[in-house]
């Protein structure tokens, strides 16, 4: 936290920091948070109380975040500690007690001139001189309604804490052997030739016959299943759909506007003519042409031929990133120039062709989008409740179809829907819905004849389902898949044949001769493989050929250097043989620094990981108790 502070404040809009740090402590105090001593604590670590404030003001936080992301702006306290928030608030304030208990139990304290130092560097403390000023740090204080030995806790509490993390996470050095290794490992790269035996269309395989057809099916039949299908029915609630049973009166939607009136307000807007280019001379030079009485177009047509832009905005609005611009455009008239203007986009000059003077919408210009919009938020703001009543008609014995009824929502029939949302006919279902393979995820987890949860979906908008039937995977007649099969069977035979020319290819090269010439004989091409790595990507970053397989590589960098004797394996369209030629090794200033980069990510690792450790090891040094009574008080007693 400190060090963040010390790179965070370098301005005076900046020591705002401070303010949100004290704000965050004042209301429960500073002793409480960091040494216990609090009579109404949540939960108890080690040595150390968690205070009950503390924690319900990150609740209150966490909610707030939580309401935003959902879109629940009626979320409550109550709903979202059943959901487990509030076990996740408390875990994450257990897990930075146990810091200050680990503290607690070793005997340690954070030396007062090791706090002084840390005032005295906190740039928010610091006068224009750059020189701690124990005025300003004490007009802070005041202003946040804190002491020093509060804030001074403050920093003492975060000091043992990063005391803690570095000893034990600290990066220390790791060894070149190491890092070179790695480094190496990771770096070489291989040159080799290959060639290459297409599976399909190889010669001298016979066509299977039908016995042969009716073994393999026999033998592989779980690749030629139906997949599993399921019937039901689908109700989805959006505010879309709730939009038209909105009333809203004409007085509601002014009583809107006036209350937004400052968003109708519409500044003045030019229509201009812009001359760009990066070449001030080119510039200056259309500013000369302009003040001999040219005309601007006659100019922008000279200037484009010599390499500069021309560029029509037709409403240029004041308060955009290029005050300069902003500043030159709205000093003009209409069918005024200005003169050479400087932006980080280059130089320019700019034409005003007409100004649209600024003004406010009126209401009946907005009247209907307005209306629209207040009428989507409410529908949006009433779609949780509606879903209430949803799972109140259900609860009370009601059909899904009955319920959805009940609410003014369609009930939607699902017929044979496989997992990837497709019907019978391979056609898709719900495609027009974002969420669709949300909803037939919780369709495949429903058992046969319930009903799914109420679901919220991404869009916000619920979803419920119940399952009807299930029709289990099946096999498909040989009948009916007899063509697959046989492409199937065809297809293997055929890779069979190619993977024997390719052992007689390598069996060639093994005696003795080159695999050009072995290649040669058998018709086919070989070609070169230079400078690629373990993950198949060559020196220009780009993938290497795509016949190259996973397995022709690890057999190529298996190979001791200067080993000649081919290697055969599978490709991505047959099988391929492949001879290395070099094996090359990471050198020079650019493989020095490459190394000295990965030592440091390695460094950094071995900290990370070793402070996770120690964290997770801490929980079973220090006894953790949750106050159940002050839980009880917050959320109210658990439901039965």
């Amino acid at each position: 936290m400190l060090r963040s502070l010390r790179q965070a404040t370098k301005s005076w809009a900046s020591r705002g920091i401070i303010v949100i740090l004290a704000v965050s402590f004042a209301a429960f105090g500073i002793n409480d948070v960091f040494t216990g001593g609090s009579r109404s604590a949540i939960a108890t670590v080690g040595s150390v109380e968690v205070p009950t404030v503390l924690f319900d003001r990150q609740f209150q936080r966490a909610l707030q975040r939580e309401r935003e992301r959902a879109g629940r702006p009626d979320l409550t306290r109550e709903e979202a500690h059943r959901n487990g928030l509030s076990s996740q608030v408390l875990g994450l304030l257990v897990r930075q007690y146990l810091l200050d208990a680990e503290a607690n139990a070793l005997g340690l304290r954070a030396a007062d001139s090791s706090v002084r130092r840390e005032l005295e560097s906190a740039d928010a403390f610091m006068n224009e001189e750059g020189a701690f000023d124990p005025a300003l740090y004490d007009l802070m204080l005041e202003r946040n309604d804190m002491t020093r030995a509060e804030y001074e806790d403050l920093i003492r509490a975060d000091l043992l804490r990063a005391q803690l993390l570095d000893t034990v996470g600290a990066e220390r050095a790791v060894p070149d052997s190491l890092a070179g290794a790695l480094h190496r490992y990771r770096a070489e790269r291989r040159d080799a030739v290959v060639a290459t035996v297409a599976s399909a269309g190889m010669a001298g395989v016979a066509e299977p016959g039908d016995d042969e057809i009716a073994a393999w099916y026999e033998e592989n039949g779980e690749a030629f299943m139906a997949p599993e299908r399921r019937d039901g029915v689908f109700v989805r609630l959006t505010a879309e759909a709730m939009v038209s049973e909105i009333e809203l009166s004409d007085d509601d939607v002014y009583a809107e506007y006036e209350a937004r009136i400052d968003e109708f307000e519409m500044p003045e807007r030019r229509a201009v003519v812009q001359i760009n280019a990066a070449d001030e001379a080119l510039i200056r030079d259309g500013a000369r042409m302009l003040a001999e009485g040219r005309p601007f177009e006659a100019v922008a047509d000279a200037l484009a031929g010599r390499g500069a832009t021309v560029l029509t905005l037709p409403e240029f609005e004041p308060g955009g990133p290029m005050k300069a611009a902003t500043e030159a455009i709205f000093a003009l008239s209409a069918g005024e120039a200005s003169g050479p203007v400087e932006t980080p986009f280059g130089w320019h000059l700019f034409k005003v062709e007409s100004v649209t003077p600024a003004r406010r919408q009126g209401f009946e210009e907005v009247r209907q989008a307005l209306h629209d919009e207040m009428a989507l938020d409410l529908a949006g703001e009433g779609l949780f409740r509606l879903s209430t009543v949803l799972e109140d008609e259900l609860g009370g014995g009601a059909s899904l179809e009955r319920a959805a009824a009940a609410v003014g929502a369609q009930a939607m029939p699902l017929t044979g829907i496989d997992r990837a949302g497709l019907d019978r006919a391979e056609t898709p279902v719900l495609d027009d819905l974002p969420e669709r393979e949300e909803i037939f995820a919780v369709l495949f987890e429903t058992v046969e004849g319930a009903e799914s949860p109420l679901t919220e979906l991404a869009d916000g908008s619920f979803a419920i389902l119940r399952v009807d039937g299930v029709t289990a995977p099946t096999p498909l007649p040989l009948a009916e898949v007899r063509s697959e099969v046989r492409a199937a069977l065809l297809a293997q035979a055929e890779a069979q044949a190619a993977e024997k020319v390719a052992e007689a290819l390598a069996a060639r090269v093994q005696a003795g001769e080159s695999l050009a010439a072995a290649a040669r004989d058998a018709g086919l091409v070989v070609h070169r493989l230079e400078g690629v790595a373990r993950d198949g990507s060559v020196r220009d970053g780009s993938d290497a050929d795509p016949e190259v397989s996973f397995a022709l590589l690890q057999a190529l960098f298996a190979q001791e250097e200067g080993d000649a004797a081919p290697v055969v394996a599978e490709a991505a369209e047959g099988w391929a043989v492949a001879v290395l030629t070099a094996v090359r090794e990471a050198q020079g200033a650019e493989a020095d620094a490459a190394r000295a980069r990965l030592r440091t990510r390695l460094a950094r690792a071995w900290s990370d990981d070793v402070a996770t450790v120690y964290r997770n090891a801490l929980y079973g040094r220090h006894e953790i108790e949750v106050n159940d009574a002050a839980v009880t008080a917050l959320f109210g007693p658990p439901s039965q």
